[in-house]
């Protein structure tokens, strides 16, 4: 690097030199002069604002660069002045890169898909369980042949249910924080229900037609729940 070296004491403009810091000497050379060549242990090194104070063989000069901040490391000034203390440790602890942020999460609308088969199939259930009740032969939910109010309950609270949990699903593929607890609520409510209704059912093929896609309905949908892509949004 290029540098500047003066006398202690001496008003002039000094002499341009190249500054050599390698291999634990200090050399200056001046042209194809050399200056001086010395032991970096056997100098007395000191920073000051601009440059350095150097004692060397009962000599004293100032010595100015044109990168103080690398000449200070290689050297290793340990008494280093304010400003080329903060130029040192800017240069060992250069500033981290920014880092790239990460691409957003894109969600996942699986759990909402899964809770809205979930929901056909216990409508379809509810769908069966009607055709079951139109038969004279058979008995719906409770209800005997012949008495179409209490077996016609049970089928539409299975069809509404079933309508719930698909407007559910889609309320779930919103990302909407509180579907976790909505879909909780009506899957519930599906599971009292059909507690209720196989309670008292008959064996009718079509009812248990009928029971198996409801309860197939109430499995995905309690696996779906159980999922972690869903707890995320409750």
């Amino acid at each position: 690097m290029d540098g500047n070296v003066r006398m202690r004491g001496d008003t002039g403009p000094g002499v341009r030199v190249r500054v050599l810091a390698e291999k634990g000497r200090l050399r200056l050379v001046s042209g194809n002069e050399l200056v001086g060549d010395w032991m970096i242990a056997d100098l007395g090194v000191s920073s000051l604002q601009e440059g350095f104070n150097i004692k060397a063989e009962g000599e004293e000069f100032i010595l100015r660069t044109e990168d103080d901040v690398a000449l200070a490391d290689e050297i290793g000034v340990a008494a280093a002045s304010p400003r080329l203390a903060r130029r040192l440790a800017a240069r060992h602890n250069p500033e981290e890169p920014a880092t790239t942020p990460e691409p957003p999460q894109i969600t996942s609308n699986l759990a909402a898909v899964g809770f809205a088969v979930a929901g056909a199939l216990v409508l379809l259930g509810g769908v069966f369980l009607d055709l079951a009740d139109g038969d004279p032969g058979s008995a719906a939910f409770g209800s005997r042949a012949g008495d179409p109010v209490n077996g016609g309950g049970f089928w539409l609270a299975f069809v509404i249910g079933g309508a719930l949990m698909i407007a559910v699903a889609f309320v779930m593929s919103m990302g909407v924080r509180l579907a976790r607890v909505i879909a909780t609520v009506v899957l519930l409510g599906m599971v009292v229900v059909f507690g209720f209704a196989v309670s008292d059912a008959a064996a009718d093929t079509t009812q248990v037609t009928a029971y198996g896609f409801i309860a197939g309905g109430l499995v995905v949908g309690v696996a779906v729940l159980s999922s972690g892509s869903l707890r995320q949004m409750g």
